[in-house]
């Protein structure tokens, strides 16, 4: 195995590590945008959010970029199998775009209230199908073919695949939440915010440990030792633990990198439980080996080339309208 498919492998680990973090504060809020009863709350989390969602989905966009010029026999494998999911998800982001910016374009309470539902609904779908897609590249189903869009999309729904969405969208809520409570500081919603950080990031703690047990019990470790992996697992849990005191502290931006961390961590573990495959095997199938579906070596070296120069610029470009939009006041 060339270790340009080593690094390559890692840096898409990355991307969708970048994504969770940078993509989950703003989905989530999005998600926590149909439990807010205040139209000034409502309206608060719409434009904290909307300078920054387009920047987030690029992480996303990059993860799958990287993934068809590094690897395009699993890219080919994945799109194939999940055609129908792919096209929901990218027709959710959509509906979700839209909501963003059609929401304060009226002052009408049904036209509010109609894109308040459709920003909840898009956002909790698009997190549990990208859960969902990242489980079933554990569960197997990504290379067995059935020639129908429908039963391979209902095949996607596994013990394992489930737990993972709900683990994706219960994470991204916590995420938002503390980032909302974060902005909101001082103000008279913060209590508001921090008691949707707290419930969600509990919530979050306990959908981690079924998680942690369905994910050994169904994935058999490749490289690494099955305990190492699980070991793995329960050093992800300690940034949650952290994180629900520091929020029950109203220490929100100690308890946001709790949970950046926790996206870290089990993204790295996941990558290390599937070494050396890009598509573990399972008990039907054979799986598809990172030197098997990686590109050419000149190509990987040209492609490193370019996400050399251009995630730094993303990353540049993060941080500087994080720092523009931090000064403006609510």
């Amino acid at each position: 195995m060339d270790i340009l498919q080593i690094v390559w492998f890692s840096l898409i680990g990355v991307l969708l590590a970048a994504f969770c973090v940078t993509g989950g504060f703003d989905f989530g809020a999005g998600i926590t945008f149909g439990f807010l009863k205040e139209r000034r709350q409502r309206e608060f989390t719409i434009n904290t959010i909307a300078p920054f969602w387009d920047g987030n989905q690029v992480w996303l966009i990059t993860a799958g970029g990287a993934l068809f010029a590094a690897f395009p026999k699993a890219y080919a494998d994945v799109l194939s199998m999940m055609y129908t999911p792919v096209i929901l998800l990218l027709l959710l982001l959509i509906i979700r775009v839209v909501a963003i910016e059609f929401y304060g374009t009226e002052d009408g309470e049904r036209w509010r209230s109609f894109w308040r539902k459709t920003l909840f609904v898009s956002s909790f779908l698009s997190v549990l199908l990208f859960g969902v897609a990242l489980g079933a590249i554990f569960s197997g189903v990504l290379l067995e073919y059935s020639g129908s869009f429908v039963s391979d999309f209902l095949r996607l729904f596994t013990p394992l695949t489930i737990a993972a969405g709900l683990l994706t969208v219960m994470f991204f809520s916590a995420h938002g939440g503390i980032f909302m409570a974060i902005k909101a500081n001082g103000s008279q919603d913060e209590f508001t915010f921090a008691k949707i950080a707290r419930t969600a990031l509990i919530a979050l703690m306990a959908v981690y440990i079924v998680y942690m047990f369905v994910f050994v019990y169904c994935v058999k470790a490749m490289y690494f030792p099955t305990t190492w992996i699980f070991a793995g697992l329960i050093v992800c849990y300690i940034p949650l633990s952290i994180g629900s005191r520091m929020v029950r502290r109203a220490r929100f931006g100690s308890a946001f990198i709790c949970t950046t961390v926790f996206a870290a961590l089990i993204v790295a573990v996941h990558c290390l439980a599937a070494f050396p495959y890009i598509i573990p095997p399972t008990g039907s199938t054979q799986g598809l080996l990172i030197s098997d579906a990686a590109s050419s070596p000149l190509t990987l070296k040209i492609m490193l080339g370019v996400a050399l120069t251009g995630v730094p610029l993303a990353i540049a470009y993060n941080i500087y309208s994080h720092l523009v939009f931090a000064k403006k006041k609510r």
